[in-house]
């Protein structure tokens, strides 16, 4: 069967819904005779929903619709087919579908070629995305990042929602990675750092290259091994160095202690393993652990403390006590 042709005039018509029953019958036999069709006419009801949404006095040249007016009114002289008024019938709106018709068409087709925003979320495990660029992104548990599909504007900007996240920027110099999480924001070039969003508060900490932090008007330069906590209520920038390699724990499955105090540990165990810890003896909080755990289990790692430190672990319910 040949496929059926079918007018721009005639699909204005029926979103307009003045339309005759024989018109109606011919539009939905065209929409199922092939998917093409049915592809075109949501085009055209996108074009017609979004486009009454904008200023047509900017984006349509005034001559241009006026001479598409006057033929399209001339138009409708000469069809004399009798219609089922389905709308209340309004010149202005018949004005406006042949101005939407010609601006929405390459408004659509804009449309049609713009960027798609993503967003990743992870649960329980942690995840890996390549971006359109090549970056390289390492989610953590309980994480949202929000990225464009394509990165078209003049710089590659993600926003780190929720959570954590360790980049591994692909280097392109005439357009920067932006970060965005919280009220900080992050400007690199092409490098390795990680990101923490907690409480408000944002952690930065540089593995590679160099990394501009910013919180309004103020900027810091971190290089590797420095890191930085940008507080929500405060708008100091001080940057430390990095004491330690546990924030690398989700990605290495590594626990890295060099000289670490207790309470450091207990904190990266929890944040690891969703654990509660509590260090009850405040004597203990600060004594120093050299030990490197591989992809060990929790209870192995309480172990290692236990008998190195000599001192007890009780567990109450949901919590885990070191006295």
């Amino acid at each position: 069967m040949k496929d059926m042709e079918m007018n721009d005039d005639l699909l204005i018509n029926y979103l307009l819904k003045e339309v005759s029953v024989d018109e109606i019958i011919e539009i939905d036999e065209w929409r199922k005779e092939n998917p093409a069709n049915e592809l075109r006419f949501k085009q055209f009801e996108l074009i017609w929903e979004t486009s009454m949404k904008l200023d047509l006095q900017k984006t349509m040249d005034a001559n241009a619709s006026l001479a598409l007016l006057k033929e399209k009114i001339k138009h409708q002289k000469n069809k004399q087919r009798p219609t089922i008024k389905l709308w209340p019938r309004y010149t202005w709106l018949k004005a406006i579908a042949v101005l939407i018709l010609i601006s929405g068409i390459a408004w659509f087709y804009n449309f049609s070629q713009s960027v798609e925003n993503l967003e990743a979320v992870t649960g329980k495990l942690v995840r890996v995305d390549t971006l359109s660029d090549g970056s390289v992104i390492t989610l953590n548990k309980g994480s949202v990042l929000k990225f464009p599909s394509e990165f078209k504007e003049k710089q590659r900007h993600v926003t780190l929602a929720k959570g954590e996240a360790f980049f591994d920027v692909t280097p392109n110099k005439d357009k920067p990675f932006v970060i965005t999480s919280g009220t900080t924001t992050i400007r690199v070039v092409g490098t390795s750092f990680n990101v923490k969003l907690k409480n408000g508060d944002v952690e930065v900490i540089v593995e590679s290259g160099k990394v501009q932090v910013s919180k309004g008007k103020k900027s810091i330069f971190l290089k590797p091994g420095e890191q930085i906590l940008v507080s929500k209520t405060m708008n100091n920038l001080v940057k430390v160095k990095t004491p330690d390699l546990l924030y690398n724990y989700y990605r290495s499955k590594t626990f890295v202690a060099d000289d670490t105090p207790l309470w450091r540990i207990v904190e990266a165990l929890n944040e690891a393993y969703g654990s509660k810890i509590e260090i009850r003896n405040p004597a203990i909080r600060e004594l120093p652990l050299n030990a490197t755990f591989n992809d060990e289990s929790l209870e192995d790692i309480l172990q290692v403390i236990s008998r190195t430190f000599k001192i007890t672990i009780e567990k109450r319910q949901d919590r885990i006590i070191l006295k």
